[in-house]
């Protein structure tokens, strides 16, 4: 486990360290909170195809659960 103290700076960046980029081979993380914490989740390239796919504004809970559910099964077809 690599433990290290990062800052942010005055424009709300951290700056993540070399090591770390490379041991999770990304430049991409979510973001989580979870309680009192941030957890960073390192985003694989292959997830990273499908980043921006579920465009839409003003999207009702419903819309958004069935354009969801038919982009995931369309994802899974081609992926199989």
């Amino acid at each position: 486990m690599i433990v290290e103290i990062v800052k942010v700076d005055k424009n709300g960046r951290i700056y993540l360290p070399a090591s770390l980029r490379k041991k999770f081979g990304t430049g991409s993380f979510y973001i989580e909170e979870r309680g009192d914490e941030i957890v960073l989740i390192p985003i694989r390239k292959r997830i990273m195809k499908y980043y921006g796919i579920f465009k839409g504004e003003n999207l009702s809970a419903e819309e958004l659960d069935k354009l969801i559910e038919e982009k995931t099964e369309k994802l899974l077809r081609d992926e199989l």
